[in-house]
C-alpha cells in the first residue's frame, strides 16, 4: 500500500463517511503498519527483495478530528476480587497453563 492508495481510499472511497469513521480506519492502518515495522520490518525486507515497510497514512494525508475520551470509572474493590477469584479458578482447567499463569501473576502484581 502506498501513499497514493491511502488518498484514494480516503478520498474516494471514504469520502461521505462520517470523519469518526474515516478517523477510525486511519488510525487502524496506522496501529497496523507500526505493528509490521517494530515487528516484521527485516523479514518483509529480506522478503520482498528490499522493499521497505512504511505506513501510507504521513501527517499530511492523516484524517483530522479527535475523539473525545470517554470517561473511564474503574471497578471498584469487589469486582476485582471477582475477576480475580474467577481467572484463578481457570487456571485449573486453561488449556496452555504457563501462559496464562504468567498473564494472571502479572496482572495480580499490578492490581
Amino acid at each position: 500500500m502506498e501513499p497514493a492508495d491511502a488518498d484514494a481510499y480516503f478520498g474516494k472511497v471514504l469520502r461521505n463517511s462520517p470523519g469518526g469513521t474515516r478517523l477510525a480506519r486511519s488510525q487502524a492502518l496506522t496501529t497496523y503498519f507500526m505493528f509490521l515495522e517494530l515487528r516484521h520490518k527485516v523479514e518483509l525486507h529480506r522478503m520482498t527483495g528490499g522493499r521497505v515497510v512504511e505506513c501510507p497514512i504521513d501527517e499530511m494525508n492523516r484524517p483530522r478530528g479527535a475523539k473525545d475520551a470517554q470517561l473511564r470509572i474503574p471497578p471498584n474493590e469487589p469486582e476485582v476480587g471477582t475477576l480475580f477469584t474467577g481467572w484463578g479458578g481457570e487456571l485449573a482447567t486453561c488449556r496452555k497453563f504457563a501462559p496464562t499463569a504468567r498473564n494472571y501473576a502479572a496482572s495480580k502484581l499490578m492490581s
